[in-house]
């Protein structure tokens, strides 16, 4: 699958300077969020940046696991007072010594343990390393989920209450993430990482699934916890085997975590970062080779220093496609069935029923220029991966993005996340590089899997108009995505009307108040 994306980067930093537009972009986007942090602190102390879920806190008992080794005093100290100071009480922490050779250590915990009978402590021999460490505390967890915490970063005073209040309101939730921050040398939180809603698509880029993340002990147990071997992408690992588990992810909206970043740590993690990417490059690629059907898997680090990366699997050989084509033109560039409808491009009622006369697995509604092979390639790729129903190129004129398919914001209006961003720009948290979720796909310039869109049309029955697909995808858990990396000539089609209240919401006017 080499060639289809256009975008193999230069291995470190380097990556940026090789690319003097991207650079520029990036410079705009840290001004603007540094223009923004007074704003986002007092935001943030207001609990503007918390989502209150509509149900009580579940009764059930959280356990909180620290594995413990090279830290400063006053960090450790704050980590454990975060969890102390929790609004919601039904909680333990688990803290393992492990092997560290600071001394204040084995101090401090024994003296949390002593304060606090909530807290109770272990201690390894010899360093066994974030993997292990984690799987001893596992062993000795009382709670129904597990909620993980590194020894120098904090919790916010009510993390697990929200939590609690969410895995009461999604009961069926086997992993749940939030949203975090950063919290510098000062204690000056900046740097707000606001994320999207689940997909499958996102998890295999980066890892965005973590930090704050809780999952259901019983879940983390039947797939035997952290694999050993995979530290600096354990946790990263670990999500994609409860994923293949059948585990089901949800993102809980708010800052609940604050990652603290300092010299020290920093230093560290450069140096690791080599040796992570190569684990977590494996488990990438052993995640997808568990995909039923497919040829060839590719895996590349795609950006270095934000640790993003570009896996594919091509798709199963023998696919058959069906292109729905205008009457006035029946292009064959492919050796594939062509079904005409009129108009063109087709509503959700037209294609349906042009699906309805082929039996092909996938459907294509493409411009009149067709994509090339390897683009064609690219989107068939995306479309092998489990749970996805449609997926879509970006639609650019004059190098900005004219088109990449619509979600719904906070205030119930359609949006298009990447409308107006030049070609080159990576875009929030770096997620124009990769496929981006949607609900609704652009009018041209998509495929589908026949039998998703037939399901999801049958799946929203009671829903009337041009919105009922995206939310027969959502309803049935499938994922509409745009990836960056198949751009065709914009075509002028008109915004679909704004979708009804139940289309879920995956946006929030929260990046507004940081300037994203």
């Amino acid at each position: 699958m080499s060639g289809t994306s256009g975008l193999r980067a230069p291995r470190g930093r380097s990556f940026y300077l090789s690319r003097p537009r991207w650079l520029v972009h990036k410079l705009r986007r840290a001004l603007a969020e540094r223009r923004a942090r007074p704003a986002y602190r007092a935001a943030l102390e207001r609990g503007t940046f918390l989502f209150e879920p509509p149900a009580p806190p579940i009764e059930a008992l959280i356990s909180v696991v620290m594995p413990v080794h090279r830290v400063e005093e006053r960090h450790l100290r704050a980590a454990i007072s975060s969890v102390r100071g929790q609004s919601h009480a039904a909680w333990e922490l688990l803290l393992l010594d492990d092997a560290s050779p600071d001394a204040h250590v084995a101090r401090v915990l024994a003296e949390a343990a002593h304060e606090d009978g909530r807290i109770r402590v272990f201690r390894r021999a010899s360093t066994g390393g974030i993997a292990v460490a984690s799987n001893q505390l596992l062993a000795e967890v009382r709670g129904s989920y597990t909620a993980f915490l590194d020894h120098d970063d904090t919790l916010h005073p009510r993390a697990l209450e929200l939590v609690a209040r969410a895995l009461a309101a999604w009961p069926d939730t086997d992993w749940l993430f939030s949203d975090e921050d950063v919290v510098d040398e000062d204690g000056r939180h900046r740097e707000p990482r606001l994320k999207p809603g689940w997909s499958h698509h996102l998890l295999l880029a980066f890892n965005y699934v973590a930090h704050l993340r809780v999952v259901r002990t019983e879940t983390l147990r039947r797939v035997g916890g952290h694999r050993e071997g995979f530290d600096g992408a354990q946790d990263w690992d670990l999500a994609l085997r409860v994923l293949a588990a059948g585990g089901r992810f949800r993102h809980l909206p708010g800052v609940l975590y604050h990652w603290r970043r300092v010299p020290g740590s920093m230093a560290r993690a450069a140096a690791a970062k080599p040796e992570a990417h190569a684990r977590a490059l494996f488990a990438l690629t052993d995640h997808l080779r568990g995909f039923p059907g497919g040829g060839e898997v590719d895996a590349r680090v795609l950006l270095e220093p934000a640790s993003l990366f570009r896996v594919r699997r091509a798709a199963a050989p023998g696919m058959t496609l069906a292109a729905l084509v205008p009457p006035e033109t029946m292009p064959r560039p492919l050796a594939c069935e062509t079904v005409t409808v009129d108009p063109f491009p087709p509503s959700a009622e037209a294609a349906i029923a042009a699906a309805r006369r082929t039996s092909a697995d996938v459907i294509a509604v493409m411009p009149p220029t067709w994509p090339r092979p390897e683009q064609l390639t690219e989107l068939l790729a995306l479309l092998a991966v489990p749970g996805t129903a449609v997926v879509a190129a970006r639609q650019v004129g004059r190098r900005r993005v004219a088109c990449s398919g619509w979600l719904r914001d906070a205030r119930g209006r359609a949006w298009d996340p990447w409308a107006g961003l030049s070609a080159d720009d990576p875009g929030y948290l770096n997620l124009a590089l990769v496929p981006g979720p949607r609900q609704a796909p652009p009018p041209i310039g998509w495929l589908a899997r026949r039998s998703d869109l037939l399901e999801a049309w049958e799946a929203a029955a009671d829903e009337p108009g041009p919105w009922r697909l995206p939310i027969g995808f959502a309803r049935l858990g499938r994922e509409v995505v745009t990836t960056p990396t198949v751009s065709l000539q914009a075509a002028n089609s008109g915004l679909p009307p704004a979708p009804p209240a139940e289309l879920p919401a995956l946006h929030t006017d929260w990046l507004e108040l940081i300037g994203a």
